[in-house]
């Protein structure tokens, strides 16, 4: 069996993205009528899908409902993303105890 891993180097797509892609684009819907039915302002469904705000909890439950795609699937793709965004974050910080 083979075993495929995503190359760090590979950019990990925002959820906002994905759900442009996979709802919006794949269906034909526009933001605005998005943001309609998830109950949400044009302009927070537009920075959701142009990557420049996060998924909450309640914001991945919506779109669960909208969707039918799990609110864990909408909240890992968060965390993926904003993991793949700091690997070259930077931090000072030093052990606690012994460990290893």
């Amino acid at each position: 069996m083979t075993t495929i891993q995503r190359s760090p180097t590979l950019p990990v797509k925002h959820p906002g993205l994905v759900f442009k892609e996979r709802c919006l684009d794949a269906h034909q819907l526009s933001v605005t009528f998005a943001a309609q039915k998830l109950h949400m302002s044009r302009k927070q469904v537009s920075l959701f899908v142009n990557g420049k705000s996060r998924v909450s909890i309640e914001l991945a439950k919506k779109l669960q409902i909208a969707t039918g795609i799990s609110t864990e699937f909408w909240i890992n793709r968060q965390q993926k993303y904003d993991l793949h965004q700091s690997h070259s974050l930077e931090v000072d910080a030093e052990p606690l105890y012994a460990f290893g």
